[in-house]
């Protein structure tokens, strides 16, 4: 399994598709943290942990990012050899989803550190109570399971899809005009993938869970994808 692990890392480092999320990230880390702070004039724990919350915003673009990776094997045909090597979908799919999930996490890294090191000297200036050592890891720490358990989602959409442009289309679509509109349904939004990640990145802007259930009920989503797309993806043709 560790060679499997360390072949699907080697493909992700020689395209430029995990560096071309992570400039993304960084980019929109420096935005929204900036936007936040400094239009939004936080004054209250609450609102000052959630402009480090940036996690949870964060958390739809690495879903695409394991949306867009396991779409491109089906797109350039490179599942085909990787079986030639080592056969078994399963084991191929558990390994895509531990590199993926470890790439994610090495780009919420640098997305963390990009929010502290912007984040904190501004927050230092403005007016009201400290954050303390908790909100830092409820906003960072929360922020990054986000980012594991998003991109292990997306994995699981790609694979289930088994087209990347139909997988991305889809996903913006489920999660910019269907979970926003599953809120006209009373008590359903906020057990959304998008609510879920703001839950667990420390925002606490509208109706969320408790950080603890929004955790199983991500989880329980990057489960459902990963073996649906496990059942579909073993009678897949991929000659």
């Amino acid at each position: 399994m560790s060679a499997l692990v360390r072949g699907e890392l080697v493909k992700l480092r020689t395209t430029r598709t995990a560096l071309g999320f992570t400039a993304a990230v960084v980019l929109l880390t420096l935005a929204i943290v900036l936007l936040t702070i400094l239009a939004g004039d936080p004054k209250t724990v609450a609102d000052k942990r959630s402009a480090l919350a940036v996690g949870s915003s964060i958390s739809a673009l690495l879903l695409v990012f394991g949306v867009v990776g396991a779409g491109a094997e089906y797109r350039h045909r490179t599942l085909a050899p990787a079986l030639l090597v080592a056969p078994g979908r399963g084991r191929l799919l558990a390994a895509r989803v531990i590199a993926y999930g470890l790439a994610g996490l090495i780009i919420g890294i640098v997305m963390t550190v990009v929010a502290l090191a912007i984040g904190v000297p501004l927050l230092a200036g403005q007016p009201g109570p400290d954050l303390a050592a908790g909100d830092y890891l409820r906003a960072c720490g929360g922020g990054l399971v986000a980012i594991l358990l998003a991109t292990m989602l997306g994995v699981g959409v790609g694979t289930l899809v088994g087209s990347q442009v139909p997988a991305v289309i889809g996903t913006m679509i489920w999660l910019f005009i269907l979970e926003p509109l599953s809120g006209l349904i009373d008590h359903i939004f906020k057990y959304s993938v998008g609510q879920t990640a703001t839950s667990l990145g420390g925002d606490t802007g509208g109706d969320v869970l408790p950080w603890g259930a929004a955790f199983l009920v991500m989880l329980a989503w990057a489960a459902l994808f990963l073996i649906a797309a496990a059942l579909v993806d073993g009678r897949r043709d991929v000659a």
